[in-house]
């Protein structure tokens, strides 16, 4: 081979790897371009996805029961869910206004008069004289009293301001959420169809239906073991409420329920209603014993349930889904729950498969030579 032959080969070589590169470059632009104008909707598809996957089972019931298709059953479930969910979310918002409204004219009247302190609250341990002094002061004048805690009240106030923004937000997400998850359960077959083979285009067929398989087990896997929870503890909780005659107890069950989904503590709740029981509430000592046991197990039973529901129905080990979820949360927030879980139930799933693919080629490799040497 001549020189001429090699500058021939380079110039070719030279011009594919430009094109290579070009290529490349034009690639990783538009994908990178991509990521950028997809990122802001990046929550609200993923809770979409996470909707319309654990709500999917409820629409095909509903497609059976009334006989018609996935796109009219769809309709009907939306319509239906933004009634179930929007008519109590309103009348929670009315009430607290009407709460907020009713307490701004009662501390706006001079004449507003707190009752006497009660002397068994001095009594309390580690918080009960300074809670003592402070009613009393309250009592005797309402305004140095306020005055006192005017820094906490005022840093209060913002953070109860910044968490009602939050919470306002977020419901307005999720009723779009809502309704994206809709449209994508209309299209559920054909979606699912789209996701096998976009799965199996990144892994061989069959390993792209397990993995598939996998990532909608624990989806709902999660969706039983967070809103299932929360939904059975508000109830139980609820029905305590009412037993000992709290008030607003409707109002209570539905903020117990809020919390649960979004990961808080229902002692949130619970304290201060277990607090109006004892020092408000007209029951005897032996019911108000017997309530407080109650709220407080019931406010516990997520503790037991939860990781009994995290890992049901799912081809791989609760404590993997539980430690996915809470370190999802840990690091994403509530929708962490569901993306830790799904990624280290994934993650799982193909080490396991690695081992036991690598496990059977030796096995096979000991046979053989085995064979051989016979």
């Amino acid at each position: 081979m001549n020189e001429s032959d090699l500058g021939v080969i380079r110039k070719l070589l030279a011009h594919d790897l430009m094109q290579v590169y070009v290529r490349l470059f034009l690639l990783l632009s538009v994908a990178w371009f991509s990521v950028e104008i997809f990122a802001p909707f990046l929550a609200l598809m993923l809770w979409s996805v996470i909707l319309a996957v654990s709500l999917y089972p409820l629409n095909q019931w509903l497609s059976l029961r009334l006989h018609l298709s996935e796109g009219k059953a769809a309709i009907v479930f939306v319509v239906m869910a933004f009634v179930i969910v929007g008519a109590p979310t309103v009348a929670l918002g009315v009430s607290l206004a009407e709460h907020v409204r009713e307490w701004v004219t009662i501390l706006g009247d001079q004449q507003v008069q707190v009752p006497e302190a009660n002397p068994a609250v001095a009594e309390w341990p580690l918080i009960g004289p300074a809670i003592y002094d402070l009613w009393q002061r309250a009592h005797e004048d309402l305004m140095s009293a306020a005055r006192m805690i005017q820094p906490q009240l005022l840093s209060g106030g913002r953070i109860l301001l910044g968490a009602a923004a939050n919470t306002l937000l977020a419901l307005i997400l999720f009723f779009v959420a809502l309704l994206i998850a809709g449209l994508m359960m209309a299209n559920a077959t054909a979606g699912a169809n789209r996701s096998r083979q976009l799965l199996g285009t990144f892994a061989d067929h069959e390993r792209g239906d397990e993995i598939q398989t996998l990532v909608v087990a624990t989806i709902r896997s999660v969706s039983n073991g967070v809103v299932g929870v929360a939904f059975l503890q508000a109830l139980a909780l609820g029905v305590g409420f009412l037993a000992l005659g709290v008030p607003a107890a409707g109002v209570l069950a539905l903020l117990v329920l809020f919390l649960g989904v979004l990961q808080l503590p229902s002692a949130l709740v619970v304290l201060p209603a277990l607090a109006w029981v004892w020092l408000v509430g007209d029951g005897g000592t032996v019911g108000n014993a017997i309530g407080t046991l109650y709220l407080l197990a019931a406010g516990m039973a997520d503790g037991l349930l939860k990781p009994y529901l995290l890992g049901r129905g799912v081809d791989t080990p609760m404590p993997v889904v539980l430690i996915g979820a809470l370190g999802g949360m840990a690091a994403e927030g509530l929708i962490g729950l569901f993306v830790g879980a799904v990624t280290l139930s994934v993650g799982y799933k193909l080490l396991m498969s690695w081992v036991d693919h690598s496990v059977a080629e030796q096995e096979a490799l000991e046979q053989s030579e085995g064979n051989s040497g016979a």
